[in-house]
C-alpha cells in the first residue's frame, strides 16, 4: 500500500469513527430530543462550522448550483433518513441498529434493476437474499418483526441511506462533493426548522455537549470522506467502513453497558460478507 492509499484509508477509518460518534451522541441527546429537533440542530451546528471552511478553502462558486432539483430529492430522502437513523438508535443498542444499517449496499443492490437500470447478476441476487437473512437473525427472526418498530425503523433508515446512495452517484457526476453536503445540510434545517421552532425546545445542561457533538461529528466525517475518496478508490475503501460495528459495540458497552448477542454477531457477519462479495463480484 502506497502512501497516498495509507492516508486514504486512515481517513476513512476517521470517517467510520465520526459516524459512530455522531450516533453516539444522538442517541445519548434522545432522552430529551426527537430526531426532528436532532436534525435541526445538528445542520446549525454543521453549518457553522461547513461554511466559513468553505469560504476559507474554495471560491463562493463552490455553493453555485444547476441541479437544484437533484439536490433537492437528496435532501429530503437524506434528512428523513438521518432522523430514522437517529430514532433507531434511540430504539435499539449501539451494535443492532449499526449492524441493520449494513442492509443499506443490499438495497442499492435490489434497487438498481430498477432505479439505474443496472444488470445484478444471480451471484449477487444470491449474496442479496442471504444478507437479508442475515438482517432477519439481527432483527429477531419472526414473523412478528412487522409489529417490531425498531427494526422497521431501522430498515427505513437503510432504504433512505441506499437511495441516497444511488441519488449521490448522478450528482457526483457533475457537484462537488461539498456542494452536495452544504445543501443536503441546509435542506434538513429547512426541513426541520417548522416543528422544531413551534414543538421543540432549546439544548440545556448536560443534553448541549451531547446535540453539539451531533453537528460536529457531522462535519469531521463528512470532510473526512471526501478527503479519503481523493486518495483512494471507494471500492478499496469500502470494506473499512466495517469498523463502524466494533466501535459502535464497544461504545454501547462503554457508556450504555450493552452486551452483543451471538444472533446479532452472525446476522452481523452474514450481512458484512455478503456485501463484500456484491462489492467484489461489482469490480
Amino acid at each position: 500500500m502506497d502512501r497516498t492509499t495509507a492516508k486514504g484509508v486512515l481517513l476513512i477509518l476517521l470517517a467510520t469513527l465520526c459516524i459512530v460518534l455522531m450516533n453516539t451522541c444522538a442517541k445519548a441527546s434522545s432522552v430529551s430530543h426527537g430526531p426532528v429537533e436532532m436534525v435541526f440542530y445538528r445542520g446549525v451546528v454543521a453549518l457553522f462550522l461547513l461554511v466559513p471552511y468553505m469560504l476559507a478553502n474554495h471560491p463562493v462558486g463552490v455553493f453555485k448550483t444547476r441541479r437544484a432539483g437533484a439536490h433537492l430529492y437528496r435532501s429530503i430522502i437524506g434528512n428523513i433518513g438521518v432522523g430514522l437513523v437517529f430514532w433507531a438508535y434511540a430504539l435499539l443498542p449501539m451494535a443492532n441498529a449499526t449492524a441493520l444499517l449494513f442492509s443499506a449496499p443490499l438495497f442499492v443492490t435490489a434497487l438498481s434493476p430498477v432505479l439505474l437500470r443496472e444488470r445484478v447478476d444471480g451471484a449477487r441476487w444470491m449474496a442479496v437474499f442471504l444478507g437479508f437473512g442475515g438482517i432477519l437473525l439481527i432483527a429477531r427472526p419472526s414473523m412478528g418483526i412487522l409489529n417490531d418498530r425498531a427494526a422497521i425503523v431501522g430498515l427505513g433508515a437503510a432504504l433512505c441511506i441506499a437511495l441516497v446512495d444511488m441519488a449521490l452517484r448522478n450528482l457526483g457526476k457533475t457537484e462537488n462533493p461539498l456542494t452536495t453536503v452544504f445543501y443536503f445540510i441546509l435542506g434538513g434545517v429547512i426541513i426541520s426548522a417548522p416543528h422544531t421552532l413551534i414543538a421543540g425546545h432549546l439544548p440545556a445542561g448536560r443534553m448541549l455537549p451531547w446535540m453539539a457533538g451531533i453537528g460536529v461529528f457531522t462535519v469531521v466525517q463528512q470532510l473526512a470522506k471526501t478527503a479519503a475518496y481523493r486518495h483512494a478508490e471507494a471500492s478499496f475503501l469500502a470494506p473499512y467502513t466495517y469498523t463502524a460495528i466494533l466501535w459502535a459495540t464497544l461504545v454501547g458497552w462503554l457508556v450504555w453497558h450493552e452486551g452483543v448477542s451471538v444472533r446479532v454477531m452472525i446476522g452481523t457477519a452474514v450481512v458484512v460478507a455478503s456485501n463484500l462479495f456484491i462489492l467484489r463480484r461489482a469490480d
